[in-house]
């Protein structure tokens, strides 16, 4: 929904005015929407989804052809309008929308197939509610007075920025309070993310030299809720683990994640966690590698919710 606000708004800078028939806040609202169509994906599995989603469809490639192709499709149908100029405001909503997801820490694959990380800045969440109430007000005050729409988006703009910079301060002031607390002189061994279902609050990772705590603060109080020890990776068990399709799809999905070696009713597991968000009273993303006695791998198990009870998705080869 914010992505079809912003390339709303976005159109008012061309001076067309925003209405369903014209063709630049055509191009620019659906524009800034279309990447997410990669939504397709899900028809394969949730686990596809997941990994497919801020793929390819939202790298500088991808949103430049669907710039052309959305933006040729409207001209046909409006070609009063110059195919330059509706291609050009299209290219500015889909831009719009790769560049905004850089925002939060799912980020998104801005240079595939050069580069196939996701990019985050780790600032917002998904849906973060201050940035969208600024744009759900710009296109009320659009829509009632339409000679204010420029300045009523420009200023969306100014406040989202504005408050953006505050987030970021804000993150680097709770950093440096936790450095303090946990007597850590080292940045690199901390980071802050924003915290999953609490938009004004932070989650954050210790990396200590024999173990990795993670943590949320909730106003000014900071509480550790796992200790995660690290483990040999030259282990037989993790080095075979870290060969197997479940280390693909985490070192692919997640640029903060953790392995477990773990011994459960003669069983060796290896457990991977993504970092990044945490459900209730467990990571949302986790997997899990059964390994044989040989050290080879018998089962691999992909989880979302599993704090839930919900049933993983076993990967096939």
């Amino acid at each position: 929904m914010t992505h079809g606000l912003i390339g709303a708004a976005l159109s008012t800078f061309s001076g067309h005015p925003i209405q369903i028939t014209d063709p630049v806040f055509l191009g620019c609202t659906l524009g800034a929407m279309l990447p997410d169509l990669d939504i397709v994906t899900y028809f394969k599995g949730r686990l596809n989804y997941l990994m497919k989603h801020r793929g390819a469809s939202h790298s500088l490639l991808a949103l430049s052809g669907m710039a052309l192709g959305l933006g040729s499709l409207i001209y046909a149908m409006y070609p009063t309008t110059s195919w330059g100029t509706i291609v050009f405001w299209t290219l500015i909503g889909t831009l719009s929308h790769g560049l905004s997801d850089l925002l939060n820490s799912y980020g998104a694959e801005l240079f595939w197939p050069f580069f196939r990380k996701k990019l985050t800045v780790d600032m917002i969440i998904v849906t973060d509610p201050v940035v969208l109430g600024f744009f759900i007000l710009s296109l009320v005050i659009s829509i009632l007075h339409p000679t204010m729409a420029m300045h009523s988006s420009l200023t969306a703009f100014l406040l989202s920025i504005g408050y953006l910079f505050y987030r970021e301060s804000y993150r680097i002031k709770t950093r440096d309070k936790l450095m303090q607390r946990y007597k850590i002189t080292d940045k690199t061994r901390i980071k802050v993310l924003p915290a999953m279902y609490k938009p004004f609050n932070w989650s954050f990772l210790l990396f200590e030299e024999t173990e990795v705590r993670f943590g949320i603060v909730l106003g000014e109080k900071a509480r550790i809720l796992k200790n995660l020890p690290r483990c040999d990776h030259s282990d037989p068990s993790i080095a075979n683990a870290m060969e197997g399709g479940l280390a693909e799809i985490f070192t692919q999905f997640t640029p903060y994640y953790h392995v477990l070696l773990k011994e459960e009713d003669d069983q060796l597991k290896v457990e991977f966690l993504d970092l990044r968000y945490w459900d209730r009273e467990d990571f949302l993303y986790t997997g899990e590698v059964l390994m044989l006695p040989d050290g080879q791998i018998a089962e691999e198990t992909f989880y979302s919710f599993k704090s839930r009870n919900s049933a993983g998705i076993v990967l096939e080869y």
